[in-house]
C-alpha cells in the first residue's frame, strides 16, 4: 500500500529525497467539469524505490517542496499525456515543470499511434493490463479508499519502466531530437495563457466580416473574464451557439437577450450589464481597428492536385518510419507547398526535412516520381 502524505514535513522529506533522482514519474487526477480552473485533487508521484500519493486539499497544506521538486532543473519530470497536467502547475505556480518528457509524445514518435493511452502504453510496453475500475472516481470526495489510491498510483509506478523503455529506443533509433521539439509547445507558458481577446478565435463565425468579427469577439472576451471571476466552464455562461447569435443579434438590453433563441440564463439580470456595454464598444469602434481574418490566397485546382500527391508521399514517408503522418506535415504544410511557398514551413526544417522535406521538393521539381508497388505500398522513383 503507498503512502498518502498530508503533511508538509513529509511532504518535504519526500521531496528532498526525490531532488536526488536523475527523473520522477508524476501524474494528477483533477476534477473540471464544474469550475473553469481545474481542481487539483490529488498529486501522484514515484521515484526509483519509492512512491506516494499527495493530497492537496487538505486545509493548510503547504504544497511549496513539491513546487520547488517541479522546478529543479537537475531532476527530469515524466509525465504522460501532460497539458492539463502543466497546465495545472503553472497556475499553481507561475512557472512551468522543466525538463520535461511526455510518453505520449514518445510513443508517437517511435510508432506507437498517435495520442495512444497510458493503458495501451502498459500493455503494448511492459505487457501488463491495467485496472481501470476506477476511471469515472470523484476525485474531490474525501475519504479515498485504498483501491482508489492504488489505482491512481499505477499511472506513475508503471510509467517508471515504460520511460526507461521509451528512452532507450529513442536513443538507438536516434529520435530523441524529435520529442525534444514536439515538447517545446508544452514547456512555453504561452500554452496556459489564454488571451482574451484572442479566445473568439475558436468560435464557429457566422460570418467574417470585420464588424461581426468585433461583436464577436467582444462577446467572447466578456464570457472568457466572467468564467474565469466566477470559476465555472464558459458554457456555463454562455454556449458558443449562443454567443455567436449574440454577435449576430447585438442586444442591448435583458429583455432582448432574452429572445435570442437558445439563451438560458444562468446570473441576474443585471450581471449582463457589461457585455452590453462591451458590445456597444464594438458597435463604435472605428472599421480600421475591427479584426480581420488574415487573407488566404485562392487554392487553385492545380495546386490541390499537387497536394494530393504530397499527401500519398508524406504517408509513404511516415509508413516507411512507422510513425503518424501529422508529426511530419500537416495540411498547411502541404497546400503551402502545392501552392509554391517555400519560407516558414516547419516541414522543411530540421529532421523533417531529411525524412520528407527533401523529397517533397524532389517531387515538386519533377526529379522524383511515385511508383504504386503492390508488395511494398508507395515508393519512390529517380526521374531526373
Amino acid at each position: 500500500m503507498h503512502p498518502i502524505i498530508t503533511d508538509t514535513a513529509t511532504l518535504s522529506a519526500l521531496c528532498e529525497r526525490l531532488a536526488h533522482e536523475p527523473f520522477v514519474t508524476i501524474d494528477t487526477e483533477f476534477m473540471r467539469e464544474k469550475t473553469y480552473y481545474p481542481e487539483l485533487c490529488l498529486v501522484q508521484i514515484a521515484g526509483a524505490n519509492e512512491a506516494a500519493a499527495i493530497d492537496p486539499l487538505v486545509a493548510d497544506f503547504d504544497l511549496s517542496p513539491l513546487y520547488a521538486l517541479l522546478a529543479n532543473e537537475k531532476v527530469l519530470k515524466v509525465f504522460h499525456a501532460c497539458r492539463q497536467d502543466m497546465e495545472i502547475f503553472y497556475q499553481r505556480m507561475n512557472k512551468v515543470p522543466a525538463p520535461l518528457f511526455d510518453t505520449q509524445v514518445a510513443a508517437m514518435v517511435l510508432g506507437y499511434g498517435e495520442s495512444v493511452s497510458y493503458e495501451s502504453l502498459v500493455n503494448k510496453v511492459l505487457g501488463l493490463p491495467l485496472d481501470k475500475s476506477s476511471r469515472f472516481t470523484d476525485w474531490s470526495k474525501r475519504p479515498l479508499t485504498d483501491k482508489q489510491i492504488e489505482y491512481a498510483m499505477g499511472d506513475v509506478v508503471h510509467l517508471h519502466n515504460i520511460y526507461q523503455v521509451l528512452r532507450d529506443r529513442l536513443e538507438e533509433t536516434k529520435r530523441m531530437e524529435w520529442i525534444k521539439e514536439e515538447e517545446e509547445p508544452l514547456l512555453d507558458p504561452r500554452t496556459y495563457d489564454v488571451d482574451p481577446n484572442e479566445v473568439w478565435k475558436k468560435i464557429r463565425l457566422r460570418n467574417t466580416s470585420p464588424r461581426y468579427l468585433a461583436f464577436i469577439q467582444a462577446a467572447a472576451k466578456w464570457r472568457e473574464l466572467t468564467a474565469r471571476a466566477r470559476n465555472v466552464p464558459r458554457g456555463r455562461i454562455m454556449k458558443d451557439e449562443t454567443l455567436a447569435e449574440v454577435a449576430q443579434s447585438k442586444p442591448e438590453d435583458f429583455a432582448t437577450l432574452q429572445a435570442i433563441r437558445g439563451f438560458y440564463p444562468t446570473m441576474s439580470a443585471t450581471n449582463y450589464e457589461p457585455l452590453f456595454e462591451t458590445l456597444r464598444a464594438a458597435r463604435d469602434l472605428p472599421q480600421a481597428q475591427c479584426p480581420r481574418l488574415p487573407d488566404r490566397p485562392a487554392f487553385l485546382p492545380e495546386a490541390e492536385a499537387l497536394a494530393d500527391m504530397l499527401r500519398l508521399l508524406l504517408k509513404a514517408c511516415a509508413a516507411s518510419l512507422r510513425i503518424v503522418p501529422r508529426l511530419i506535415a500537416d495540411k498547411d504544410d502541404l497546400e503551402a507547398l502545392a501552392m509554391g511557398k517555400r519560407d516558414h514551413i516547419h516541414a522543411l526544417t530540421g529532421w523533417r526535412y531529411e525524412i520528407f522535406g527533401i523529397r517533397a521538393l524532389q517531387l515538386l521539381d519533377g526529379k522524383i516520381a511515385l511508383k504504386a508497388d503492390g508488395k511494398n505500398g508507395i515508393t519512390f522513383v529517380d526521374i531526373s
